[in-house]
């Protein structure tokens, strides 16, 4: 007997869990907050930001959508190397147009930068709007 692969499914009334428990199929709304969860945003948010000397200074508040990799970018513009790390300490070094570090935080004001010379900065991007 083969598989029949032109068959019509019907309503599902039940499907099974990771339990292997017979359980209602997921709503529409239900659907939708997964798509949510697990979809690409819409928009990006692309931004600069330059010191304004040569302390650590903390990046802005710009909420990072869930699943989503904010990348920190060194600016080619840059007199100098660029410091990240948080409040306290600041030791990822980026040196040189090219380099990216990549955060998987919940807001890139969780970071800090601090460089050699003040109006160094870095580009900051990541899928969904602001």
């Amino acid at each position: 007997m083969g598989l029949d692969t032109r068959a019509e499914v019907g309503e599902l009334q039940t499907v099974q869990n990771e339990q292997g428990d017979k359980v209602p199929p997921a709503n529409e709304s239900h659907q939708q907050a997964i798509r949510d969860a697990v979809g690409n945003p819409d928009g990006a948010t692309i931004q600069t930001y330059s010191t304004s000397g040569t302390t650590p200074e903390q990046l802005p508040d710009l909420t990072i959508p869930d699943g989503v990799t904010a990348l920190i970018v060194y600016l080619p513009g840059n007199s100098g190397d660029v410091y990240l790390g948080n409040d306290t300490d600041q030791f990822v070094p980026l040196t040189d147009a090219g380099h990216v570090f990549s955060w998987e935080g919940s807001n890139v004001n969780d970071l800090y930068i601090k460089t050699n010379s003040a109006g160094d900065g870095v580009g900051i991007i990541f899928e969904g709007a602001q």
